[in-house]
């Protein structure tokens, strides 16, 4: 497991490790410096000739880091220039050392007009401390770096973007690569940010790993975290690993109940049962025979409902459900009733948001995995309301609600329901999974990672991972437009032994 920060956060690192550590300033900015010009020097080894460089630089540190890296790769024999830009603003103390410095060691200072004429730019123009627009002659500056054919490597976060919510602030750096230090930046993950911070680094330079404790970071996963989903028990059975009872389908509409319990299955449940419209049963018997499918009618779903429930250990309720009135009583009956983890998902969801009281009401564990047109619905804010700052929205809702709140979207974000609860930002998945089924197959591994006593919010974050990650290698076989949920459930088995 990783860790994200804020800019506030990364101020805080730098404190603790400056002030209580007695680390000095300098130390951790040659260290920034020497990971952000070993980068470069990857870079100029790429071209196979002889490049040009020009570090562009504000007066604050993320400028004295590129002025320092730029001093750096001088000394290695490397073509590099300087361009500060030039206004009122006060230089800090690191600057004016780094600068001095530069001086010393016979580097050309140049004007930022001459910014087209180089190969590669280090972007330190501005770090992880911006909050407010880019305006003037940054605005102009960055403008022109964005026009030139330049390869450009930015100082923690590109200039311009906002390390809390990865928005850009009017005008932000384009960049092929980004250097960050000691922890990635929430700005860096999360769109637009990501795709603007290109490759992104994470280079160690020595913060005080105490320094992050007190500051519930967000968190994000790498490969090596799969190997935290658990062995299967060699003396176990069925029973060891739960029945998921997936309440999905409607009249004619079999397959997101299919993928949502070939997914469980796929992730480590023991049985799965399958509570559909009976119109249904017949097609998903023979597309998941390993199933217990179960069919209801208007008549009967209450009974049946009962039946089921009683034996679940954890339910999913939603996909494929439509919003008729059967499906509305069903619904609210689970809600009343259910007693075990719930993941709730699609039709469901929508139904709730027609009367959110429904949700509050439910004291139970739940999970809820709307994408944004479903969380707009929820919530009655906007996209752009929403996505203004992901991670604090979801936090909100989370809290507000008592429910472990998944919000699907290119970067999916996960929080926990409680006051200071912890927030998970995924790294995973790709563009090729933007297809129909892809929530129902996350619901089924997410009720896979609870089968293996995950607990819940864990549970979710693996389950959200995993699931990225299966779409990634479905992506490496199929192609980004070939890759089709199904292909997802079928690869699961391989990205969990990945």
């Amino acid at each position: 497991m990783k860790y994200a920060l804020t800019g506030r956060m990364s101020k805080e690192v730098d404190r603790f490790t400056i002030d209580k550590m007695g680390v000095p300033s300098l130390v951790l900015m040659e260290r920034a410096a020497v990971s952000t010009a070993m980068k470069v020097a990857e870079i100029v080894a790429l071209f196979r000739r002889n490049v040009r460089i020009l570090a562009v630089c504000g007066k604050g540190n993320n400028g004295a880091d590129a002025v320092a890296a730029a001093r750096i790769l001088s000394w290695q024999g490397v073509a590099v220039d300087i361009a500060v830009i030039d206004d009122d603003r006060k230089e800090t103390e690191e600057f004016a050392t780094q600068m001095t410095i530069a001086g010393n060691s016979g580097l050309n200072f140049v004007n930022v007009s001459a910014i087209p004429e180089y190969d590669i730019i280090i972007d330190g123009i501005f770090g992880t401390g911006l909050s407010r627009n880019v305006e003037g002659i940054y605005a102009d500056v960055i403008d022109l770096i964005n026009c030139s054919n330049n390869v450009v490597v930015s100082v923690d976060i590109p200039s311009g973007i906002d390390s809390e919510t990865g928005a850009v602030l009017s005008k932000a750096v384009k960049a092929d690569a980004t250097v960050t230090f000691g922890y990635n930046k929430v700005g860096n993950m999360i769109y637009p940010g990501k795709e603007l911070s290109g490759e992104v680094t994470v280079a160690d330079i020595g913060f005080c790993p105490e320094a992050i404790k007190t500051l519930n970071p967000c968190m994000y996963f790498t490969e090596d975290d799969l190997r935290k989903i658990p062995d299967r028990k060699a003396y176990s059975n069925k029973g060891t690993y739960g029945k998921i009872l997936v309440i999905a389908g409607s009249r004619d509409m079999s397959g997101a109940a299919y993928l949502s319990g070939a997914s469980a299955y796929r992730t480590g449940a023991g049985l799965v049962e399958i509570l559909t419209y009976e119109s249904n049963t017949d097609i998903i018997k023979k597309l998941l025979p390993e199933a217990i499918v179960t069919g209801y009618n208007e008549d009967n779903y209450c009974c049946m409902l009962e039946k089921s429930l009683k034996k679940a250990t954890c339910v999913i309720l939603g996909p494929g459900l439509s919003k008729d009135i059967t499906a509305h009583n069903i619904t609210e009956e689970v809600l009343k009733r259910c007693e075990v983890p719930l993941i709730i998902d699609a039709d469901a969801l929508n139904i709730i948001a027609e009367d959110i009281s429904l949700l509050k009401s439910y004291s139970h564990v739940a999970i809820i995995t709307p994408h944004i047109g479903e969380f707009m619905r929820l919530t009655g804010l906007t996209k752009e309301e929403l996505l203004k700052d992901s991670v604090a929205a979801a936090k909100c809702f989370a809290q507000e609600f008592n429910v472990i709140l998944v919000m699907k979207n290119a970067v999916t974000v996960v929080a926990e329901p409680c006051e200071n609860g912890r927030a998970y930002i995924n790294s995973s998945g790709t563009g090729a999974m933007s297809k129909a089924g892809m929530g129902d197959v996350l619901t089924g591994v997410i009720a896979g990672m609870l089968s293996l006593r995950i607990e819940p919010f864990s549970a979710a974050c693996m389950g959200v991972y995993l699931h990225g990650i299966a779409g990634e290698i479905a992506e490496e076989e199929q192609g980004s437009h070939s890759v089709m949920a199904g292909d997802v459930v079928n690869i699961l088995g391989k990205a969990v032994n990945k």
